[in-house]
């Protein structure tokens, strides 16, 4: 009896990009009914692959077979016509359309000139409650959380009723509840003898998933093994090369460190209420939630982006009203955006000049830059948080994620800052960047006394490096713990509350 074609079989793939070699002699299969992984660290390829199977780049070398046969991609439109869409990483949607208009773009109920909306919104609902059915299907895109429009996108993708979907790291906004709903539509999706690639950080959830896990480095293929294989550290040791290094914080005592930032009883209509915490010097403080809880729109306020109904908020004891978020970063407060390369960098600029931008008064000659005080600085500060960089010269999208969060971190520490507000500063990060950015900020509390709010949809994350647990729910402050006595469960179940 004859072996079924794999539903899809790249063989010996490999992709340059001018004298950059991203995939090297890669092969990998996928059967009806399978949940085929993806992993490897930032850079190691697993995007540059996803995009040759959905069409959007051309490999250089190597053949594409779809059921058996030779195809040759040349847009999406043609993986689309085989049955392979992709959930990208990157939120791609119409802002200005509604919901349900993006999950059925082009594809509306109705001749082109006679769109039935009411058959249109029923179907794209029904799409969108497979996946998740917190979203109101009626609400323009740009109203929505970066999370919930994730969740909008992939609602888009199940929306084609693809026999391939692929997830490229689908959960890095979701918190657990999403996550959860997620895996399950997926698991009702491969019952289906649907099929999917799946591409993730959360290691975790790979293994859960996973039928089979192909792990990538440096544009190679390194080995495929089984969910039963797959322990933290194989898979660790697989992407990286060496083995996991331990991670492991001791709890501290803060209450003798004098209070840096405090906010009271903080108020903002139909975004949170009677919000109130502190913060210590060298302190860090986690804030966790679901989505919709209002952790971002508390870190916006205090930073000046928006104006509270009601509430105070101290720094060093002072009222203060910023009215701007220049001038928070004047008094030492600054906030780092979930959304690093919207918000957080230049992408066209240099390392050096992404890093120095709020500070070139300080660089300033008479006629000309001190260009070489700038780069020695950048360059110090660097070495500090083991930036892994050729020239700081070259764009800074050149780096990694978890580089270029270093380098964005290394800019508020050249103007002093002594309090960072970080909104999910390890999204889309391999695990040895994510203990790397985690033990910079341990550092820095423990060496420059910098006091610290990290919000992050990840447990994990916040048990390793925070030092207290503020959990939130729809708008309210639910509860703080102290990491020592804080449970995930307890945790859960104040988020849930």
């Amino acid at each position: 009896m004859t072996q079924p074609h794999p539903l899809i079989d790249a063989r010996h793939v490999s992709k340059t990009f001018g004298s950059v070699r991203a995939l090297t002699d890669v092969s990998i299969t996928l059967a009806p009914g399978e949940v085929h992984s993806v992993i490897g660290e930032n850079g190691a390829g697993k995007s540059t692959l996803m995009g040759i199977l959905c069409g959007r780049i051309r490999p250089t070398q190597g053949k594409l077979l779809v059921d058996g046969t030779e195809v040759h991609f040349h847009s999406p439109q043609d993986a689309q016509a085989h049955g392979i869409a992709i959930a990208p990483q990157e939120v791609n949607l119409v802002p200005h359309l509604t919901v349900a208009e993006n999950i059925l773009l082009g594809a509306h109920r109705g001749r082109a000139a006679h769109i039935d909306w009411k058959s249109t919104l029923a179907e794209a609902t029904r799409h969108l409650h497979e996946v998740d059915d917190s979203v109101d299907p009626r609400a323009r895109v740009s109203q929505l959380s970066r999370a919930q429009q994730q969740l909008v996108q992939i609602a888009r993708a199940a929306a084609t009723r693809a026999r391939v979907i692929i997830f490229d790291e689908p959960t890095a906004t979701l918190t657990y509840r999403e996550t959860d709903k997620l895996i399950a539509y997926i698991r009702r999706m491969t019952a289906e003898g649907r099929s999917a690639f799946y591409i993730s950080h959360r290691l975790d959830e790979v293994r859960e998933l996973s039928h089979r896990i192909t792990a990538l480095r440096d544009g190679a293929l390194v080995g495929c093994i089984g969910p039963e294989e797959a322990t933290r550290d194989r898979m660790v040791t697989m992407m990286a090369g060496r083995p996991t290094r331990a991670h492991v914080t001791t709890a501290r005592t803060l209450t003798d460190r004098p209070t840096v930032l405090e906010v009271q009883g903080l108020n903002r209509d139909h975004e949170f209420r009677d919000v109130s915490f502190s913060l210590r010097e060298g302190e860090i403080l986690g804030i966790s939630g679901l989505i919709g809880s209002g952790r971002t729109e508390v870190a916006k306020c205090i930073f000046g982006l928006t104006r509270p109904q009601s509430g105070r908020v101290l720094l060093d004891g002072r009222e203060t009203r910023f009215r701007s978020p220049l001038d928070a970063i004047g008094a030492g407060l600054v906030y780092l955006p979930e959304e690093r390369k919207a918000e957080g960098i230049f992408p066209l600029l240099s390392i050096a000049e992404n890093t120095v931008i709020p500070s070139f008064d300080r660089f300033t000659g008479v006629l000309r830059m001190r260009n070489r005080q700038m780069l020695d600085e950048v360059g110090q500060l660097a070495r500090q948080l083991k930036a892994k960089f050729s020239r700081l010269s070259d764009p800074i999208s050149s780096l990694s994620g978890g580089n270029q969060q270093k380098f964005i971190i290394a800019r508020w520490l050249m103007r002093e800052a002594r309090v960072l507000i970080m909104d999910e500063p390890t999204r889309g990060i391999d695990v040895n960047a994510k203990q790397e950015i985690q033990s910079v900020l341990r550092r820095l509390t423990e060496e420059r006394g910098l006091s610290v709010v990290l919000i992050s949809s990840e447990m994990e994350e916040l048990f390793d490096v925070a030092d207290r647990i503020l959990v939130m729910h729809e708008g309210r402050v639910k509860g703080v713990k102290d990491r020592a006595e804080a449970t995930q469960e307890g945790l859960l179940e104040l988020a849930m509350s």
